[in-house]
């Protein structure tokens, strides 16, 4: 019967000074978020972007440091779905901390619209805004031998009703993004921007759509090699046990 190892804190801190840069990496990003969260976005903004370009870097540069840094070295299959857990916890975090905390998502139009500065007010509950729509018709004109245009302008006013994102939510679409390596449906929403929607904040909005993309592509590429690492763990376990 085989003994079982058990498990020594210290190789759990030399595993960090091994490779530490992915860590470094994630550290930032969660720093980037907890100060957007008390309202500093600007700084938070740059932290968030330098993150995602030192990733950038590192996978270029020493790749494998990434995937060790992420996966480890031991081939445990345990501790792949404890980091897998963890580090979409992480990024469910630094999503909601960031990006959703004050949004509202609104289903009241052919494409779900995100306005991320709703709910900065503790008081709104659940607000609405109404959206006006221009339509312009040219009709043109005979009489006898004589001719004009004329421009209609068909304008609508639509009611839309926002609610809260959830951390819940987030979670979730965390989960399914890193499982099917494509954004779920509420990220895909998130980067988008639409200036006709009347945002709160038409540049806030704007500018936390391309950062959470950015970000979305730096999740979709960890959890790519997190697909490709399983592949592998599976495959050297069956073939070294069967």
């Amino acid at each position: 019967m085989a003994h079982k190892e058990k498990y020594n804190p210290s190789r759990f801190w030399k595993h960090l000074t091994d490779f530490p840069y992915i860590w470094i990496c994630v550290s930032v990003l969660a720093v980037a978020a907890i100060i957007a969260f008390f309202g500093h976005w600007t700084v938070a903004k740059w932290l968030g972007a330098g993150a995602v370009v030192f990733f950038v870097i590192l996978l270029l540069a020493k790749p494998m440091n990434a995937v060790y840094g992420l996966m480890g070295t031991s081939g445990s299959i345990r501790l792949f779905f404890l980091n897998f857990l963890f580090i979409s916890l992480v990024f469910s975090g630094i999503y909601f901390l960031a990006f959703f905390k004050d949004a509202g998502i609104t289903y009241d139009v052919n494409q779900p619209h995100i306005d991320y500065h709703m709910f900065v007010k503790e008081s709104v509950i659940c607000p609405d805004r109404v959206v006006e729509h221009r339509d312009s018709m040219v009709l043109e004109h005979q009489f006898d031998s004589t001719s004009y245009k004329e421009t209609v302008i068909h304008v609508t006013l639509d009611t839309l009703h926002y609610q809260r994102i959830s951390f819940g939510q987030v979670w979730r679409s965390t989960i399914l993004t890193t499982l099917t390596q494509e954004p779920a449906d509420l990220f895909t929403v998130a980067t988008v921007h639409n200036n006709a929607m009347g945002s709160s904040d038409i540049t806030l909005d704007k500018q936390k759509s391309s950062l959470f993309e950015w970000l979305l592509l730096l999740h979709i590429i960890i959890s790519w090699i997190f697909f490709g690492v399983f592949i592998s763990l599976l495959y050297n376990r069956f073939r070294y046990e069967s």
